[in-house]
């Protein structure tokens, strides 16, 4: 059961965004293409295969804009309003999209007297959300919790870092900052051309970006998920400008092709954000250790694991990296090196997950090929919590010969 609601809430999302787009754009070749975009997307479709319920928070993103894009302020009718206010108990990241589509609802008829009731019905249940269950269930859970959220605020230092991370877990891309260029300008054209399509996607981006770096929101799973239609509704609304039929099939075609792409480029980091609790300061203080004391030509071997094969590539990509990866048969993989010397950067990730073996420190000093030169860990002293994942550590060995290992 675990794994069969996200996966029915995956698939339920597609054909629930086609009918979301179609209400905004009416074009059939915007809808055809953000429906593939969104069905090819790499965290999309993860989260719809594994237990945890984060595909739900794609489902309520996009269902909540489909309510607010049926509102009908000409009649007095609160169920929209009652659905919206239930909405919070299925997605807490759903009230990033609620505040949106109430800015565009009270900017557009401040003084319907339809909305005034309604509103009042939404705080109603809000309210009730709120003190029943928000604020018991926050307290007892951030207690638990603490130590998840500051190691993920901790895996960045400054906004240009969370918006190339928060993009590159989109769409898989080290391009970060030319996405981020483009969905600025394409925000922009949004706010004055198309004021309900910005407020329903741009302002709960905005804000859910500002919970993140004033630290109110993790930069987690369910960000990337429930953000995902909404930063593609703003990608694709530039083919909404092309008139001519001939130029909008061709564009859209582009669209397509450039879907298949991002998700063909995706597949060399198959992992999602499953262990973005792994990118606190303790790993990053072994890449900043590693940088400042690089000599430019020793092989870094990578640990496989988000944390340290793709991430932090971003931010240091000056090295020269091996081309193996430890991973399961460490021993194997490590007896096939070519005689030299080596960096091998590792977090707690790989031991927490037993990729490496308990016995990996003991087979490097028992093996009489290699010597190790420099071993260096970093723990943070302030994460009480998930000490074992959270670590960091950069070991440089040297081996002295050859031999092929046969398993």
């Amino acid at each position: 059961m675990l794994r069969l609601i996200p996966l029915v809430s995956g698939i339920a999302a597609i054909p629930a965004f086609g009918f979301l787009l179609q209400r905004l754009f009416k074009n059939k070749f915007v809808t055809a293409a953000g429906m593939l975009i969104l069905a090819l997307a790499p965290s999309a479709v993860l989260y719809s295969c594994i237990f945890k319920q984060y595909s739900t928070e794609l489902l309520v993103s996009i269902l909540t804009l489909i309510i607010f894009s049926k509102i009908d302020l000409k009649v007095r009718n609160f169920k929209p309003f009652l659905l919206l206010g239930l909405m919070p108990f299925l997605s807490l990241s759903s009230f990033f999209v609620l505040a949106g589509g109430f800015c565009y609802l009270w900017g557009k008829e401040r003084c319907s007297r339809n909305l005034a009731y309604g509103t009042g019905v939404f705080l109603a249940v809000l309210v009730f959300y709120t003190f029943v269950f928000l604020i018991p269930v926050h307290s007892r859970y951030y207690h638990d919790m603490s130590d998840y959220w500051n190691a993920s605020f901790s895996m960045a230092s400054g906004i240009f870092s969370y918006v190339k991370i928060l993009l590159f877990y989109l769409f898989r891309t080290y391009a970060g900052i030319s996405l981020a260029a483009i969905l600025f300008f394409v925000s922009v054209l949004l706010m004055l051309r198309n004021l309900k399509v910005f407020c329903f996607t741009a302002i709960p981006v905005l804000l859910a970006y500002i919970g993140v770096i004033t630290k109110h929101y993790p930069l987690d799973e369910r960000l990337m998920v429930f953000i995902i239609p909404l930063v593609i509704i703003i990608l694709l609304y530039p083919l909404t400008l092309i008139k001519h039929r001939i130029y909008k099939s061709y564009s859209a075609i582009l669209y397509l092709i450039l879907a298949v792409f991002i998700t063909v480029g995706s597949l060399k980091f198959p992992s999602p954000i499953e262990y973005i609790v792994t990118k606190p300061e303790a790993a990053r203080n072994v890449w900043e250790y590693l940088n400042k004391n690089y000599d430019g030509k020793t092989p870094v071997i990578l640990g496989y694991s988000l944390n340290t094969n793709v991430y932090y590539k971003m931010f240091y990509n000056k090295f020269n990296y091996c081309n193996f990866i430890l991973i399961n048969n460490t021993e194997e993989t490590l007896k096939n090196l070519p005689a030299g010397d080596y960096y091998i950067v590792l977090t707690g990730c790989e031991f927490y997950q037993n990729l490496l073996g308990s016995d990996f420190d003991t087979f490097l000093k028992e093996a009489s090929e290699f010597e190790i030169l420099e071993s260096t860990e970093f723990i943070p002293p302030h994460i009480n919590g998930f000490t074992e994942i959270n670590s960091g550590r950069l070991i440089k060995i040297r081996k002295n010969r050859t031999e092929p290992y046969f398993s």
